[in-house]
């Protein structure tokens, strides 16, 4: 099903498209989509007044389609950049590493830092103490207990049972127990 377009400064947008592709001299997709041979010839020579008043005219019918399938994977990478992007502003917010940044989202240093600091995220300088013993066992085990593979999202549901302690801190103890393994 084709979507009409009857806003002025859309279907103005599209001729200038068209007129641009004419200008490429690659008129197989214009006439794939409908457009005459004769037709191509005399936009041509509009000039870009003629283009503003056709643009004006009800006719010609102007119209678009939109693959549904197409639409439908696009919006779904869309969903997965925006959740990565909100898990990665996340960890900042809850005191990750900048190391941890690159290496779970490729940030860089520098970019962790701003962002921090666009944030209002403040840390103290030098290594955060780790709890004390039987709270680390405790991480370690709820760690154990998740079975989500992405580390990133386990993470994040580790960090949602122990919400009290930074990501780092986290990190931290989850990397000594897994040095003793």
């Amino acid at each position: 099903m084709m979507l009409p377009l009857s806003d002025a400064h859309v279907r103005l947008i599209l001729l200038n498209h068209i007129a641009v592709r004419l200008n490429g001299n690659d008129p197989a997709e214009l006439l794939a989509a409908g457009i005459e041979t004769e037709q191509l010839e005399h936009l041509k020579e509009l000039s870009a007044g003629d283009f503003h008043r056709l643009a004006a005219m009800r006719e010609p019918m102007i119209a678009v389609t939109v693959d549904g399938h197409r639409l439908k994977a696009s919006l779904r990478a869309l969903a997965l950049t925006n959740e990565a992007k909100a898990l990665e502003t996340y960890f900042i917010r809850h005191g990750a590493s900048w190391t941890m940044m690159k290496r779970l989202f490729k940030v860089r240093h520098k970019l962790t830092l701003q962002r921090r600091r666009e944030y209002g995220v403040r840390r103290p300088p030098g290594r955060t103490p780790l709890p004390d013993f039987a709270t680390r066992e405790r991480v370690w085990r709820v760690w154990a207990e998740i079975s989500e593979p992405d580390p990133r999202v386990r993470y994040y549901q580790l960090h949602q049972t122990f919400c009290g302690l930074s990501i780092e801190v986290l990190a931290d103890v989850i990397s000594e127990f897994e040095k003793e393994l």
